[in-house]
C-alpha cells in the first residue's frame, strides 16, 4: 500500500451519523479497539466500509436470530456514506444491512 493511501483528502470529512450495528458485531469491534488496534470503533468501521466499497459485491447481511441491535452515534467519512447509500440505490439493500454486512465481512475475512 502506498503511503499517500493511508490519508484523507480534506474533502472527505467526518460526519456524526447514528446507525444500528448488531450488538455482536459492536462488542467485537469494542475488543479490536482496546486490545489489537490502536483505533476508534469509528476509525476500525471507516476502513470496513472501505475494505466493502473497494470490493464492490454488496450482499445481503441478515441480522442472526435473537441478536439484538443498538443505535450508536459514530463518525463516518462521506464518502463511505455515499458508497453505501450507492450500492443501497442499486441493491435495494438497506444501510444498515449493508453497514452491518461490511463489518463482518472485515472481521471474517481478516480472521478476527
Amino acid at each position: 500500500m502506498d503511503v499517500e493511501e493511508k490519508l484523507y483528502l480534506k474533502e472527505n470529512k467526518k460526519i456524526q451519523k447514528c446507525v444500528n450495528l448488531d450488538d455482536n458485531l459492536y462488542d467485537k469491534l469494542k475488543e479490536l479497539s482496546e486490545k489489537k488496534y490502536d483505533a476508534t470503533i469509528s476509525e476500525i468501521i471507516n476502513i470496513c466500509i472501505e475494505d466493502y466499497i473497494k470490493k464492490n459485491k454488496p450482499v445481503y447481511y441478515a441480522k442472526k436470530e435473537n441478536a439484538l441491535a443498538t443505535n450508536r452515534s459514530i463518525m463516518m467519512r462521506i464518502n463511505n456514506e455515499k458508497g453505501l447509500n450507492k450500492f443501497h440505490d442499486k441493491t435495494g439493500i438497506s444501510f444498515t444491512r449493508l453497514l452491518n454486512g461490511a463489518i463482518n465481512e472485515f472481521i471474517v475475512s481478516h480472521n478476527l
